[in-house]
């Protein structure tokens, strides 16, 4: 927010206003379902800044869209009765069945 009094200029008051003021009227009547088509309309319709690497959501933030984004997913897992992973490898096109866990990577020694 630049206002030096709040988080040292870090805020987000402008990002909870886009959501409120320019986001969330424009989500009326949409499906959570469509997370898709509601990514796409918020950075490309209703923010639509680009830089040389694509949609850099500078108008709106990604803060704010970031936070839609992922209020939508939570919100089909839930239509859907599915967890928050199975919603996600659902939009990724991963099947369900066959789910690991990451092997971990760490230093065992350490030459430093």
């Amino acid at each position: 927010d630049k206002d030096a009094g709040r988080y040292l200029g870090k805020g987000v008051l402008t990002a909870v206003k886009n959501v409120n003021e320019l986001i969330a009227p424009k989500l009326f009547g949409k499906s959570v379902l469509e997370q898709s088509e509601i990514d796409k309309l918020m950075y490309e319709e209703l923010d639509g800044s680009q830089n040389e690497w694509g949609w850099s959501k500078e108008k709106l933030g990604a803060n704010a869209i970031l936070a839609v984004s992922m209020a939508v997913c939570r919100a089909a897992a839930a239509c859907k009765n599915q967890t928050l992973y199975q919603r996600v490898a659902e939009l990724a096109g991963k099947p369900l069945e066959k789910f690991v866990l990451p092997v971990p990577a760490f230093n065992v020694i350490n030459g430093g």
